[in-house]
């Protein structure tokens, strides 16, 4: 059967605004304007706490914000203590318990979060004081208990979980891993067994070796009197008692000697995911900063940036190309990236290759720096209006051991870079003959055309340990029509299947609280209509009458994609497996791990992936691809569990279709084989 098409077409025909670039010249830069900063505030108590205060009385609110800015530290075999640390803070102190301390910041409006790098508070100017009181005793007096400490892990080991199929995730840390090395903090990332390590203990340590305030920036901003709020900081964080000095060794690292592809295989994705980069050692104490951004911003900084004109624009590679250049007190990083359809990936990369390139060899032109200048005018002028940028300018010069002027020079500093600056910064730090290109993506459809390229490929695992170059041979025995006929005879049989005229179906899922029904109906021999219900009100209907079809929302019709109804039209619903056993253009795609279960993966259509349990034979999930209006494509894969015997035949009576970090779970409350249905339950409202 077809289940939740329906929440597929809800995505695709959700109500998306678009807006249009402008693409004008903009005019020539002129003199930078003057800044003016004001005049912060500061003071730093004997704890070694620096603290900053902004006064700003145009609204009755005032926040602050808690900087522990300790050097990267490495947690090896319990990386994820940091996160755990994270998540138990601000649930309760020793002096007042979760449930209350909680119930009273939801009482007066305010905000109050704390983790092992910090904290934030907000809140109207009455409350100020005593959510401050707060903040300050969940920081110095936190409350950790077994039971907290058990379920954060649970939630951490479920979110590990939840990320074992996600390319996206897979591509960033496997990346980050190899470009800074697993034993530096930058490549280490949480895994099941690290998690598993981190003891109540752990954390505990933890906290008191790094939650120290000798390290830390408090910054005070709104609606407050700073000879009124420094005796209350005093009094409050004076109890924070100061920690040993820290110094960790960061490892050495070092970029490659040539351009080299690190591949990683993931069955399950439907695009690549492309990175390409290397390491830089610049921080914003560097006079090259100021034309590294500029040059940056050419390069891939938006929507009319190289990468993007590029690979979007007149290739149609992809929904979007761009790069970071990223600088740091440690070690600084240049990506440029881009999500690409599967057989364009290796073209993807020649293009961004030939862009970082070219931008370093024959630099920018005058109205593209002109361009970017005036951006960053613009943006900084805007950021200044709010009091917290100030503070966080005052912040930033001393922690990051800033010119005094640094922010009063800023835009001084950017109008003075030439295309000359340019060219020079960028063909220091953007290394293009020793770039790491990392691709992650089905090895299957884009791994043959990767090496034939010029360079060496590496491969790698998901965790970013060395493997060996994946074997997509079809396994002896496997074909379409072994898998097909598996799966009809674990559901009861072909002569049982075929029996079945229609079946309808009603099932429920909880959103927000709220019912939400679905109702199902398909029949031989392709004629289907779902509706989605909530509180006795259809929000969404999709009929098909055996060779037109629409979907209805909101009062407004729109008819199918010309795909989809072909695809309709060809099937054999209300089992469209009987059909894929004749149909020649149903292939054999893969053989994937999910959940501890081997999976047998078809492609039965350009945009559809259907995995069956090579144990019970049962269909497991169907992932379906749609194209969104900026052209990018979107998996949404529905799962399939609890199968029930109806008149001999097995249904599924649990279907789940995650949406993002939640799940939309329907159970089945009634199941009808070969009900009564005619023509009429298949018209399609003009």
């Amino acid at each position: 059967m077809r289940y939740l098409k329906i929440i597929f077409f809800i995505l695709i025909f959700s109500n998306l605004s678009f807006s249009q670039i402008d693409r004008s010249n903009p005019p020539k830069s002129g003199p930078s304007p003057s800044i003016d900063l004001g005049n912060p505030r500061s003071f730093e108590m004997d704890n070694g706490m620096k603290v900053i205060v902004v006064e700003n009385n145009k609204l009755p609110r005032a926040f602050a914000n808690l900087d522990i800015d300790n050097y990267p530290d490495f947690e090896g075999d319990i990386k994820g203590v940091s996160s755990m640390l994270g998540a138990m803070m601000g649930n309760g102190t020793k002096n007042q318990l979760k449930d209350s301390y909680n119930e009273e910041v939801d009482y007066m409006g305010a905000t109050l979060f704390l983790s092992a790098s910090g904290g934030y508070v907000s809140s109207l100017k009455r409350y100020f004081p005593r959510v401050l009181e707060m903040m300050a005793d969940g920081l110095i007096n936190p409350l950790f208990t077994k039971s907290d400490f058990q379920k954060e892990k649970n939630v951490a080991l479920e979110g590990i979980k939840s990320i074992e199929k996600d390319v996206q995730t897979i591509a960033g840390r496997v990346h980050s891993k190899l470009r800074y090395g697993s034993t530096h903090p930058y490549g280490e990332f949480e895994t099941e067994e690290s998690l598993n390590n981190i003891s109540l203990k752990d954390v505990q340590n933890y906290y008191k070796k790094y939650a120290i305030p000798n390290n830390s920036f408090l910054t005070i901003v709104g609606d407050v009197k700073f000879d009124e709020i420094k005796p209350l900081i005093e009094s409050l964080f004076g109890k924070w008692k100061k920690g040993k000095e820290l110094n960790y060794k960061l490892p050495q690292t070092n970029n490659l000697d040539n351009i080299e592809i690190n591949f990683v295989d993931m069955p399950n994705a439907v695009q690549s995911e492309i990175y390409v980069g290397n390491l830089m050692d610049i921080s914003m104490t560097n006079p090259d900063f100021f034309a590294l951004k500029l040059g940056n911003q050419i390069l891939g900084g938006g929507a009319s940036g190289r990468l993007f004109t590029n690979l979007r624009e007149d290739k149609g590679f992809t929904y979007g190309s761009y790069s970071s250049a990223s600088t740091s007190r440690y070690t600084g990083s240049f990506t440029a990236s881009a999500s690409v359809r599967n057989e364009v990936t290796d073209s993807a990369v020649n293009e961004i290759i030939k862009e970082i390139k070219l931008i370093t060899e024959e630099g920018v032109t005058e109205e593209e720096l002109s361009s970017v200048k005036e951006k960053y005018v613009g943006s900084f002028i805007m950021s200044t209006e709010q009091p917290s940028t100030i503070a966080g300018f005052a912040t930033n010069i001393d922690k990051f051991n800033l010119a005094s002027d640094f922010y009063e020079t800023y835009l001084e500093n950017f109008q003075s870079v030439t295309v000359d600056d340019v060219k020079r910064v960028l063909n220091k730090y953007l290394l293009g003959d020793n770039l790491r290109v990392m691709v992650v993506g089905k090895g299957q459809d884009i791994l043959t055309s990767l090496e034939e390229m010029p360079y060496d490929i590496m491969y790698f695992d998901k965790n970013g340990e060395p493997t060996t170059k994946p074997d997509f041979s079809t396994p002896t025995g496997i074909t379409v029509e072994t898998v097909l006929n598996k799966y009809i005879e674990a559901i009861g049989g072909k002569e049982k299947v075929e029996s079945v005229n229609a079946v309808s179906m009603l099932a429920e899922a909880e959103v927000q609280g709220m019912k939400l029904q679905m109702v199902s109906i398909q029949a031989k021999p392709n004629k289907m209509v779902q509706m989605m219900m909530m509180m006795g009100n259809t929000m969404m209907k999709m009929v098909f009458d055996g060779e037109k079809g629409a979907v209805s929302q909101q009062g407004m019709s729109s008819p199918l994609p010309e795909s989809e109804i072909q695809e309709l039209i060809n099937s054999t619903l209300p089992f469209e497996e009987l059909g894929w056993l004749n149909d020649s253009n149903v292939k054999f795609s893969s053989v994937d791990e999910e959940d501890g279960k081997t999976l047998h993966v078809l492609e039965v259509s350009k945009n559809s992936f259907v995995a069956y349990d090579a144990e019970t034979g049962l269909k497991f999930k169907q992932t379906e691809m749609g194209e969104m209006p900026d052209g990018s494509k979107i998996p949404q894969s529905t799962y399939f569990d609890d199968y029930r015997e109806i008149n001999g035949v097995l249904f599924p009576y649990l279907v789940k279709t995650p949406i993002g970090p939640q799940s939309l779970d329907f159970n089945v409350v009634n199941i009808s084989v070969n009900p009564q249905v005619s023509d009429s339950d298949f018209i399609i409202e003009e």
